[in-house]
């Protein structure tokens, strides 16, 4: 059974509307992280590279200043000596905050000038005569370092000589921030720019939504037209999605129509004449004739409930149809299920009903309920043609055979009497709603218009044909389980 709908109240529509959550958010959100992801990226790698950049500047001018006080080292007297040029810290003075430090010693004589406190030790194993930078804490501050050592050139020198020249990092870290402060300025306005895009594009985007939103509310109550406004590629499926629903609905208020406006029409008759005949009776003065005004209306009630039975049982089979999913089965079971629950009813009214099939399975895709109840109305409405003019002729058959046969890609139920047939005439009509093509014989013309629907459920064929020497067989081939047909 569907869930039965109630409709909301505009507070508990608002609060919903207020709950729920907002899709132009979850794009500016998304939008936002990323475009701060890839900024926080762009940043760290400015700031890396400003400092690589920070340390190739100033690096080069303390390689510069080293060498020209490797410039000046001298062996005199068997004496090495230095005179540090003023030259050689003139560069570095230009980061008028910075400090300088340096240190010069011989592998012979040990210390001869600078700080005597500064390690000596490079931080990686040193190449002759090549420069290399390392930083290190010196003095309570991170001190940038050169360091070279080189072998004495003069003919009576030997050993090598290191010189060590440290200078503070504070001109470094104010170039590295002035190109990282200008890169994150230029960042942040290009995320802003983007997050603004995003913005108004998500708005643009997500209008084609609204305008959908908007043309339905505007419609009328009975206004199911397909939505004909254009659409990007993205909201096609949405708008084709609701036109596809909009035209099932249509379809179900048109046959909710018709099928009220034919009941209606079905009932008034049947009640109309047991008003008269009530009326009739109680003016019937002699006790006979009165007893058989009373039989006759209780033989009309009973037909007007048989007649309200099967527009009920129509009613909830309709809906069925529409609401319940077909799964996997095998055909042999419901038709023989319902062979069995009607053969001895049949054979109270002297029909022999008999089940024939030499299939191990018949796999289909279908609705099982659906199905036995088509069964039922075929077996019911062969018995009663076979019951309405039993012939007295004992070589004619008084059966109803229910026999399924295999076909080509299909499987095909027969339902065979050999009653009273029907003539060509009519043939196209008996699955009409309320036709019948005898007012003589008990039934309400609904049977198998509902037969009809089921088939058509099933996509089944149906087919009316005669029987030999006479009667009526009716043919359903129902399409044979292909393997991937099943309904989710």
């Amino acid at each position: 059974m569907s869930p039965k709908f109630i409709h909301p109240t505009p507070a508990a529509e608002a609060l919903e509307q207020k709950q729920a959550p907002s899709l132009r958010f979850r794009f500016l959100l998304t939008g936002i992280l990323l475009i701060g992801f890839i900024a926080g990226l762009a940043i760290k790698l400015v700031f890396d590279y400003s400092q690589k950049l920070a340390d190739l500047s100033f690096d080069r001018l303390l390689q510069s200043a080293l060498l020209q006080m490797d410039e000046n080292v001298s062996f005199i007297h068997k004496e090495v000596l230095i005179d540090i040029p003023w030259s050689a810290f003139a560069t570095l003075a230009q980061a008028s905050d910075d400090r300088v430090f340096y240190k010069v010693e011989s592998s012979q004589g040990g210390f001869i000038t600078g700080y005597a406190d500064i390690d000596s030790e490079p931080l990686y194993k040193p190449v002759m005569g090549k420069v290399q930078f390392f930083d290190r804490r010196y003095s309570g501050e991170l001190v940038r370092f050169a360091y070279m050592e080189r072998y004495l050139t003069d003919p009576e020198a030997s050993g090598t000589v290191r010189i060590i020249l440290g200078h503070t990092r504070l001109a470094r870290e104010a170039m590295s921030n002035s190109i990282t402060q200008r890169a994150v300025e230029v960042v942040v306005l290009v995320a802003l720019v983007a997050i603004t895009f995003i913005a108004v594009g998500s708005q643009l985007a997500l209008r084609p939504l609204h305008r959908i939103g908007r043309l339905i509310e505007d419609r009328s109550p009975g206004d199911l037209s397909p939505l004909t406004l254009r659409t990007p590629k993205e909201t096609l499926q949405l708008k084709l999605a609701i036109n596809h629903f909009m035209a099932r609905l249509q379809t179900n208020l048109e046959q909710l129509e018709n099928y009220t406006a034919d009941a209606a029409h079905q009932l008034r008759t049947p009640i109309a004449s047991l008003k008269a005949v009530a009326e009739n009776a109680r003016d019937i003065q002699n006790p006979d004739a009165q007893r058989r005004a009373l039989n006759q209306i209780v033989n009309q009630c009973e037909a007007l409930n048989e007649t309200v039975t099967t527009l009920l049982n129509q009613a909830v089979m309709s809906h069925r149809l529409q609401t319940q999913h077909k799964e996997l089965l095998d055909l042999v079971e419901p038709v023989r299920d319902s062979c069995r629950d009607l053969a001895v009813t049949a054979l109270r009214k002297g029909i022999y009903l008999s089940f024939e099939c030499d299939l191990d399975g018949a796999m289909i895709v279908g609705d099982r309920f659906a199905i036995q109840q088509m069964m039922q109305n075929l077996i019911e409405n062969a018995v009663r043609y076979s019951v309405a003019e039993m012939p007295s002729d004992d070589k004619v058959q008084q059966e109803v055979i229910v026999r399924i046969l295999p076909g080509d890609g299909s499987f095909c139920v027969r339902v065979t009497d050999f009653g009273i047939g029907i003539p060509d005439a009519q043939k196209s009509r008996v699955f009409e709603r309320f036709y019948r093509g005898r007012y003589d014989i008990a039934g309400t013309g609904v049977g198998l218009a509902l037969v009809k629907d089921i088939a058509d459920h099933h996509h089944a064929c149906l087919e009316v044909l005669d029987t030999v020497p006479r009667g009526t067989t009716i043919a359903v081939s129902f399409p044979a389980y292909r393997g991937s047909e099943v309904e989710q």
